[in-house]
């Protein structure tokens, strides 16, 4: 990529203040290189405005809400959360009426009900996170901020191990570890868009065959997370790494996994072996029943929209509560993938009779779940209720950006795009065929539908939601990534809109970087596929 102009650089630091924005702005380029091109046109770090505390209190007092508290200053919603956090100003305002479903805090980050400091308290019982990688470490226990040796079940790959075959032929190893804990699916360009991805396939192909690696996964298959799940290869209590962000979506297992990078990924499978760092945990409980209509993806969307993009940022965070027990695996899937975009390094749903019933129906390998202690100590605990919340909306140009939609009514959209690992699995293809059948989708709208996997590809088809999709005019892609990631298919131009079920809204995310997308749940996509805009499926 051509190093943008000075003063273009300088309008962007403008805009969006840290170099990792800057990137995102810039079409996902890595933060280190801005911070580089900056050096180079001596450019000096963003300074943010100073605010005393006595201001930043003030407006919390004043609104209760970040959104509007930032307005009065200028600054985002994240950006005012940030200077609370500084400041310790973490309680709701109690002059305040709580609004729906904001959340609460247990006390002051690190306080119990009696005031005292948790590490005063010196519960010393560990976490989820504390207990696996001591497990797999070898040790007793695993202290908070402990870098740990450890090896994990599963080192998956996808179209980027064409990147980890390079470094691991550096490192000068010839075998891998171990062929059976490798897992590499293709999905993320599958068919191959260009000539360059065809080659990066055909590398792949040769090395698993070379390195008798049993579990690939060509491009028939699908989407690198939902086949790791339908197959099997990852247990509660277990570990996996993985080069995709949205590895931790094994979480919904009762399994502990996060992404890493290539190096990384190419050391694991010359060695067996991955330094971690224990992380903190966060506990974040959900209470009441979600309304008809409202799912998962609004649930973590709006927890997003509180904590903001850096405010599980590695840590391990853990589900519970009476909504996240009625949810299924596929909803907790959601619950955890998205988790991710808050930073989490992990992100689990402890196993339960839902974990249970779900295994007990497919081929598994034998498990040990793991629990947390009952006074295990938590960075911070959440709480939120679900029961009157409404679908949400993430708007451009990140995922902390949540409205509601009955605020987004009415916006304009070109493109709809219904599947990604998020939400492409068979009850997300069901709630749109339930809202489409019979309907069609709007003249001036695309819809995409791209099933997860070929299994759900399948099931789908068998309950005739390939039909109603078809007889609404919707166009049905391969199983796979397709436009969630901008290689290939359903990219838009400059000026169109996108509303996906995908997990991500970055400028340029999906093509031009004058384009928008907006994220939602499978109800939304469907609503807003039939009415050319944005709609609330619940009315």
């Amino acid at each position: 990529m051509k190093i943008p102009r000075k003063e273009e650089l300088i309008r962007l630091q403008v805009e969006y203040k840290t170099d990792k924005r800057i990137g995102e702005a810039l079409g996902g380029i890595p933060e280190y290189l801005v911070a580089y091109w900056r050096r180079k046109k001596n450019i000096g770090r963003y300074s943010l405005p100073k605010y005393s505390k006595e201001r930043i209190k003030d407006l919390w007092e004043t609104y209760g809400n970040d959104e509007k508290a930032g307005a009065e200053l200028g600054i985002s919603k994240s950006g005012f959360y940030k200077w609370r956090k500084i400041y310790n100003l973490m309680e709701k305002p109690r002059m305040l009426k709580h609004q729906q479903l904001e959340f609460t805090l247990a006390g002051q980050p690190g306080a119990s009900k009696s005031g005292r400091t948790l590490v005063e308290q010196g519960a010393g019982r560990q976490t989820m996170a504390q207990k696996l990688l001591a497990r797999k470490a070898g040790k007793l226990e695993a202290q908070l901020g402990e870098i740990v040796n450890v090896e994990p079940d599963l080192a998956m790959s996808h179209d980027n191990a064409g990147l980890v075959i390079k470094q691991f032929r550096q490192i000068g190893q010839e075998k891998v570890w171990n062929p059976h804990g490798i897992v590499i699916p293709l999905d993320h360009r599958a068919p191959a868009e260009s000539e360059k991805t065809a080659t990066a396939h055909k590398s792949i192909r040769e090395f698993v065959k070379e390195q008798k690696i049993k579990n690939f996964y060509d491009i028939r298959e699908g989407i690198c997370h939902q086949v790791v799940i339908e197959k099997a290869h990852i247990m509660p209590g277990e570990l996996a790494v993985g080069t995709d962000s949205h590895t931790t979506s094994y979480g919904c297992l009762g399994a502990l996994s996060t992404g890493i990078g290539a190096t990384e990924m190419a050391a694991v499978w010359a060695t067996g072996k991955i330094w971690l760092k224990v992380p903190e945990s966060l506990r974040i409980v959900i209470h009441g029943r979600m309304p008809k209509g409202v799912y998962a993806k609004d649930v973590i969307l709006y927890i997003i929209g509180q904590l903001t993009v850096e405010g599980a940022s590695y840590k391990s965070v853990e589900y519970y509560g009476e909504a996240v027990g009625k949810m299924s695996i596929s909803e907790r899937f959601t619950l955890c993938n998205l988790s991710m975009e808050m930073g989490a390094k992990f992100a689990v749903v402890p196993f339960d009779k839902i974990t249970k019933r779900y295994l007990s129906s497919t081929a598994g390998r034998q498990h040990e779940p793991l629990f947390s202690d009952r006074d295990a100590v938590f960075e911070r605990e959440f709480e939120f209720d679900v029961s009157r919340l409404e679908p949400q909306v993430a708007c451009p140009h990140n995922v902390d950006n949540v409205k509601p939609v009955s605020e987004m009514k009415g916006t304009r959209i070109d493109q709809v795009v219904l599947g990604s690992c998020t939400n492409g699995r068979l009850d997300d293809l069901e709630v749109a065929a339930r809202a489409l059948k019979g309907k069609k989708v709007h003249p001036d709208v695309r819809m995409l539908v791209l099933p997860a996997t070929r299994t759900v590809y399948g099931q789908a088809m068998r309950k005739g939601f390939l039909k109603t999709f078809l007889e609404a005019g919707a166009v049905i892609l391969n199983p796979g990534c397709g436009p969630c990631l901008g290689a290939h298919e359903g990219i838009m131009a400059a000026g169109e809109r996108c509303l996906a079920t995908t997990n991500r809204n970055f400028k340029g995310r999906m093509g031009s970087t004058e384009s928008e997308v907006y994220l939602a749940s499978p109800a939304v996509a469907a609503a807003t596929a039939i009415k050319g805009e944005i709609a609330d499926p619940t009315r």
